[in-house]
């Protein structure tokens, strides 16, 4: 799994509310899970509390897809790096944060999600 180092070594997108993946993770299929920030080798999600005691480090999460017409929808894989917030006793109102790591992405779907993040950072830059 990446150090901490690594996985800041790479742009990150901030993204809004219309961001989102799907995934299966242990048999139990995530829709529309919202994410906040996407860079070239992963992203960040909020998942309900509830569900956090599935996403410990190193779970593997199959067919993720990214849920925004600007984005490619092929199939990833993915695993989780890390997890921050949650506790047994929490509302189930409550939001987790996981750190998404993608593994298997084909190289056009990189190279869709590169051409993505490129065009994101200018256009940050630019303050649009």
């Amino acid at each position: 799994m990446s150090t901490y180092a690594d996985r800041r070594d790479t742009r990150r997108i901030i993204v809004g509310p219309e961001f989102g993946i799907s995934f299966i993770l242990k048999g139990h299929a995530y829709q529309d899970v919202r994410i906040t920030n996407l860079s070239s080798g992963g992203c960040f999600a909020l998942v309900g509390a509830r569900d956090a005691r599935l996403f410990e480090r190193g779970a593997v999460l199959e067919g993720l897809v990214l849920m925004h017409a600007e984005l490619p929808k092929a199939p990833i894989i993915a695993a989780v790096s890390y997890v921050l917030g949650g506790r047994p006793s929490a509302d189930p109102m409550e939001m987790v944060g996981i750190g998404i790591q993608f593994l298997g992405v084909d190289d056009t779907t990189q190279a869709a999600i590169d051409t993505w993040i490129d065009a994101a950072t200018a256009s940050q830059a630019q303050g649009n």
